[in-house]
């Protein structure tokens, strides 16, 4: 497994993985994590279906944003995306899929990129992974009500893995402790381009809410 690090100024791009040469081709993308039981974390991941000509992957549509914050279950009043009876949902194109808002130590959350789907012209998906205060159940401990705000540094373990559509592993990150300060973290990018569908590990973290990130995006 690589690690997945900080991306710095001036420093060398992180080299890709090399997925596929098949535009249509599907993944599945695995996010695990753990966290010490004093603490009451959570991780959500979210992914765009982004246009880059050059100068950045760019959203200009909620429907394009795949976050449990933007469906209709988590934000009545302004979410766009449906919930379905398991707790999934997707972009309307299809072309992302989320398994659903999972809240148990040692759980994963999956994204599945079906290539085929995707709206033309979305050519970068970018990946991030968020961290928040959230109750676990039974068996958790709830932590102490000065902590502080939730961050990376409150995880023990987070993994991102990269799969093709038949569960064969492309790629797996952990996370290097290096996010420790950020609430969000970019997972990386998968994009398609001259050399097919790429992974771009580019990790770079924020402090803020999801919508402050996706300033960035728009």
């Amino acid at each position: 497994m690589l690690t997945l690090t900080l991306d710095k100024p001036g420093a060398a791009p992180a080299r890709k993985l090399q997925l596929s040469l098949n535009k249509g081709a599907a993944f599945k993308v695995t996010v695990a994590w753990q966290c010490d039981a004093s603490h009451q974390d959570d991780i959500d991941i979210h992914a765009l279906e982004a246009r880059n000509g050059g100068n950045g992957a760019k959203v200009s549509a909620l429907e394009e944003i795949l976050s449990t914050y933007n469906t209709t279950k988590m934000s009545p009043k302004t979410g766009v995306l449906a919930t379905a009876a398991d707790s999934s949902f997707a972009t309307p194109s299809g072309g992302l899929r989320h398994s659903g808002d999972v809240r148990v130590q040692g759980n994963t959350e999956t994204i599945v990129i079906e290539g085929s789907k995707l709206p033309a012209g979305v050519n970068e998906i970018p990946l991030f992974a968020t961290v928040h205060k959230a109750k676990h159940g039974a068996g958790h401990d709830e932590g102490s009500e000065a902590e502080d705000e939730a961050a990376f540094a409150d995880i023990e373990v987070c993994t991102v893995t990269i799969a093709d559509e038949s569960g064969r592993e492309l790629g797996a990150y952990q996370l290097s402790k290096e996010f420790g300060e950020f609430n969000v973290v970019q997972l990386g990018s998968i994009m398609h381009g001259d050399n097919g569908w790429e992974y771009a590990p580019v990790g770079r973290g924020f402090t803020g809410t999801f919508n402050d990130v996706l300033g960035h995006f728009s």
